[in-house]
């Protein structure tokens, strides 16, 4: 009996065209939908990454600024009562010791920038510092690089109508945002007060710089201060020590509140006209999607949260917490950075006077 033809071996039965047409069909479905799948976590995950770039930024560039604060300390003579040499007191003046003396301010804490005209408070922490940033407006001195500013940052809730120009129409946006102050070096308010020329109740060196009727100079509209980072929604600052000075981290500032003015009841902290060796930093951000869908109720019941949290550094970790599952529970997307900021003028030492 002959075989059959070679072209008749070789062929596919109508039934195994039509399977093997399925499964490709299948095939093909399956890789598409991995695909798609795949793009969808690229587009999600590149959306968070440039969502929180801004907020990323101005992490990155407020540790920078913080790190270079500076008091320029030196040390000059007290007398028996613990009194500097004054202009008032110089004839009788008799020294008995030397102390550590600063004409340059650094505080941080709680609820020190206070308020602003027509919102709300400024929720968590705010730090205010001097630092050799150069930042001038007379372009006389745009060559040199280190002259000083008065420098800070602080947290607010707004409208966005004093950041806009005046053409612009469209309705104000309300959001959380970092703010940045930038005293110009020809324009600080802290000598007038640490040289005794002014009655000075402690604060006024920064205090002034943020309040738009003590401009310097006068035809300044506004004060020097601009948007970091929009949608921040908490700024914690803990000044602390080194981990060999300190190992629990919260000795130096317990409450969270610093400043450089200011001599601790601690007998083994001596703190003033000292800058602190680390400052950790906290920042809190959410995304532009979760603060659109924010109404103003929503908005006032999370400044009220935050006003809870945040004055014990004892809870840090407790408070960091709640504020999380506060976001979780109210489906609002968030970031958190943390980092631990070395300043580099600070020269420690717990001896005050020699």
């Amino acid at each position: 009996m002959k075989g059959a033809p070679p072209y008749a071996r070789c062929a596919f039965t109508l039934v195994e065209v039509l399977l093997s047409m399925a499964v490709l069909a299948v095939l093909v479905v399956v890789l598409a939908s991995i695909l798609n799948q795949t793009t969808t976590a690229w587009r999600s995950a590149r959306g968070k990454i440039e969502e929180f770039r801004q907020a990323r930024d101005g992490f990155e560039s407020m540790s920078r600024k913080i790190s270079q604060s500076t008091l320029n300390t030196y040390w000059d003579y007290l007398d028996a009562n613990s009194a500097t040499r004054t202009t008032n007191n110089s004839s009788t003046f008799v020294p008995a010791r030397y102390a550590r003396q600063s004409e340059l301010r650094f505080i941080s804490g709680p609820a020190l920038a206070g308020t602003a005209t027509g919102v709300t408070p400024r929720p968590t922490h705010s730090i205010f510092f001097v630092a050799p940033l150069g930042e001038v407006e007379n372009l006389a001195y745009s060559g040199l690089q280190n002259l000083l500013n008065t420098w800070g940052y602080y947290v607010e809730y707004a409208d966005d109508s004093k950041l806009r120009p005046n053409f612009v129409t469209i309705p104000t946006k309300s959001r959380f945002r970092l703010m940045e102050l930038m005293q110009p070096s020809e324009a600080m308010t802290l000598y007038k007060y640490t040289s005794g020329s002014s009655t000075y109740a402690g604060k006024e060196w920064f205090t002034d710089a943020l309040d738009p009727s003590s401009a310097v100079p006068p035809s300044q509209a506004s004060p020097p201060v601009h948007v970091l980072a929009e949608n921040v929604i908490a700024l914690v600052l803990l000044p602390k020590l080194t981990p060999q000075e300190d190992s629990t981290g919260t000795l130096l500032s317990p409450a969270y509140s610093y400043d450089s003015t200011v001599k601790r009841a601690t007998a083994a902290i001596n703190s003033k006209n000292q800058l602190p060796p680390v400052v950790q930093i906290t920042m809190v951000a959410i995304d532009e999607t979760s603060a659109n869908r924010l109404t103003a109720a929503d908005n006032t019941a999370l400044q009220t949260k935050l006003g809870t949290l945040f004055t014990n550094a004892t809870q840090y970790a407790a408070d960091l917490a709640t504020l999380e599952k506060y976001l979780v529970d109210k489906r609002i997307n968030y970031r958190i950075f943390t980092t631990n900021v070395s300043i580099k003028g600070a020269k420690w030492s717990r001896e005050q006077v020699n």
